[in-house]
């Protein structure tokens, strides 16, 4: 008998839970070109049509994903009456996710899957709107904005961090600005020290700071 023969697991005990568990490993190890079936068999010690029979495609498979990020994500969270408290502890959540798994968070975290995790987040978020007085369309507005506003800055996030810059590099912006003629660009030119010095954590807090602030203002008027 060969070794891999030995090593190779009892056909029917894979789990979907072992494999979108797998598929995290290799994304946190290796970056989003590690998530193939091929590999997801070689990392579960079976072969890539048990993968198929659990899985049908690659969304498939993104979909559970995400759902497993959205679990990581509202582990262990507790809803309060205080809407803007709650607002911010779901949105560092989703940041934070982004943070410990940003190859997975930058393909997934904008996914709708359909999901109980999912709906989880949306439920919270739909109650957080309503402790803030809004209910109906103008509820589920603003859960989209905030939604966008959250998903959409923490997958961004994810995506520099798994671009393969270093954690010091990634958390600042970073961007040199060397013009052949500087004059030409007056204001960045003024800028260019700051835009070296600000971070993605901070224009985060910040976006976050003025969309709980506008929605502040929404609820007042309701």
């Amino acid at each position: 008998m060969t070794e891999e023969a030995r090593t190779r697991r009892k056909r029917g005990s894979l789990s979907r839970v072992e494999i979108v568990e797998a598929a995290l490993r290799l994304m946190d190890g290796e970056g989003e070109s590690a998530l193939t079936f091929s590999r997801l068999g070689a990392e579960l010690k079976s072969s890539p049509t048990a993968v198929y029979r659990h899985f049908a495609s690659r969304d498939e498979l993104l979909e559970a994903l995400a759902d497993h990020l959205d679990g990581i994500s509202l582990e262990g969270y507790e809803p309060t009456d205080e809407w803007r408290a709650d607002l911010e502890d779901l949105a560092w959540r989703a940041w934070r996710t982004a943070e410990a798994h940003p190859a997975a968070a930058a393909l997934t975290l904008l996914t709708v899957a359909n999901s109980i995790n999912g709906l989880r987040a949306v439920e919270w978020t739909l109650r957080a709107m309503a402790v803030a007085g809004l209910h109906g369309r103008e509820a589920v507005v603003q859960y989209q904005v905030y939604a966008q506003t959250v998903l959409g800055a923490a997958s961004a996030y994810g995506a520099r961090l798994a671009a393969g810059a270093t954690r010091e590099v990634a958390d600042g912006w970073i961007q040199v600005y060397a013009p052949t003629d500087p004059s030409q660009y007056p204001h960045a030119e003024a800028a260019k020290a700051e835009l070296a010095l600000v971070n993605y954590r901070e224009v985060f807090a910040k976006q976050l700071e003025m969309y709980l602030d506008a929605l502040a203002t929404v609820a007042a008027a309701v």
